[in-house]
């Protein structure tokens, strides 16, 4: 299981490398990042009130929600 501290979960090391996903909250920021593989970005877009990071392969990286508490007062 993961570790949590002020800012929300972290992921956990296996054998001295990082599992994914990899999770960080800001509340103060109101922000959110979800790191799912790793690479570095080449490329963003928003869609549906998201941002998706892309490497240069084209593959999703990451996924920023911004506006999160935002997410409480929506009824889905």
């Amino acid at each position: 299981m993961g570790h949590r501290n002020s800012h929300g979960s972290l992921s956990k090391k296996v054998k001295g490398r990082q599992e994914f996903p990899k999770i960080h909250v800001d509340r103060d920021s109101d922000f959110a990042s979800i790191k799912i593989a790793p690479g570095i970005e080449s490329k963003s877009y928003v869609k549906d009130g998201f941002v998706f990071c892309e490497d240069k392969n084209g593959q999703v990286i990451e996924i920023q929600v911004l506006n999160l508490s935002e997410l409480k007062k929506l009824d889905i």
